[in-house]
């Protein structure tokens, strides 16, 4: 491991110059300063991260919590944080909620015991107010996928209800008057969002809202499969399925598939994500694609810029989705 030390022998000055080179201290010169910048890169220096906090008492680490870092939602999202984490010199430490964050234990866990200096947290059930009381935790936090109003709260999400209007409406517009959804989990604002988006598409063209077209699912694989066998029983039935996440409609489309029926002359399918696996469906799925990886550093971006002082606290940054049409529908 590469030390201050071996720094100042390298480059010829002494270690305390060194350090306060690196930590931009006063008292160096810019030709050395840029010198001993320049050579720290060259020999792959990384800071004592601990040893810093002792001083500081910050660990340049941010604390990112999310339900399942295993589902392939969260790629892009990881890749967007992590390209601005490695630019802004921040350490990201993720941690599985699995949906506990109703508890606040996970963001508990990440402050007392990883020492974080922000959170960055994905998703969640956790009430506007509860945010709020939160600030005895003394840490900034980012949240995604949250549209929450209080003032000061900081938030990046992608407007969902934008995004379901698009889907259900071009269903419409290609002619379908019986679109199913399939809900995600109504505990989390992206599935209300969604089933809003849906209800202003149907109420815009004159089309009632039928409780039947709509089932709950919790964005896995097989709440799509089953919704879809569901909605296929009925008579008439319907021929168009919006799915809220791309998942699901992976489940409608082998539903479709074993009840006989042909993708889109029988019945047309949308989900929302535009995930990887997408383009890779028979037939390639028509979706609403989410800018994920603009998501991630977005999130990332605004807590560096908090803890920096260089922004205050209650940004609020709307992503914009977009339509992909496949063949799906």
């Amino acid at each position: 491991m590469v030390t201050i030390k071996d720094i100042a022998k390298k480059v010829g000055v002494s270690p305390s110059v060194v350090s306060r080179a690196l930590n931009n201290k006063y008292g160096v010169k810019a030709e050395t300063r840029e010198r001993i910048v320049r050579t720290a890169k060259e020999m792959g220096y990384r800071p004592n991260i601990l040893a810093q906090g002792l001083v500081t008492r910050k660990t340049n680490t941010i604390g990112v919590v999310m339900a399942d870092i295993s589902e392939p939602f969260f790629s892009q999202l990881i890749k967007g944080m992590n390209l601005v984490a490695d630019e802004t010199g921040y350490t990201l430490i993720y941690y599985n909620s699995y949906e506990s964050l109703v508890e606040r234990s996970a963001l508990e866990h990440m402050i007392k015991a990883q020492r974080v200096d922000g959170l960055i947290i994905v998703g969640s059930r956790i009430k506007e107010d509860e945010y709020l009381s939160g600030r005895t935790w003394e840490v900034p936090l980012v949240l995604v996928e949250r549209r929450l109003t209080a003032p000061g709260l900081n938030c990046v999400w992608v407007d969902s209800i934008t995004g379901a209007y698009k889907a259900t409406r071009y269903l419409i517009d290609q002619g379908h008057r019986r679109i199913a959804h399939i809900c995600g989990t109504l505990g989390f604002q992206v599935a209300l969002d969604r089933l809003e988006g849906y209800k202003r598409a149907l109420a815009d063209t004159g089309l009632p809202y039928a409780e039947e077209l709509v089932a709950s699912g919790h964005f896995v694989w097989q709440d799509g499969y089953t919704a879809t066998k569901e909605v296929l029983k009925q008579t008439p039935r319907c021929t168009a399925v919006f799915a809220g996440n791309d998942t699901m409609a992976y489940g409608a489309l082998q539903a479709i598939a074993e009840s006989g029926l042909e993708v889109p002359r029988d019945i047309a399918v949308v989900g929302f994500d535009d995930l990887e696996f997408s383009l890779l469906t028979n037939p390639p799925l028509t979706t609403v694609r989410q800018p994920r990886m603009e998501m991630g550093k977005k999130a990332v971006s605004i807590l560096v810029s908090i803890l920096a002082g260089k922004a205050e606290e209650g940004v609020k940054i709307s992503l914009t989705p977009e339509l992909i049409i496949r063949r799906s529908a």
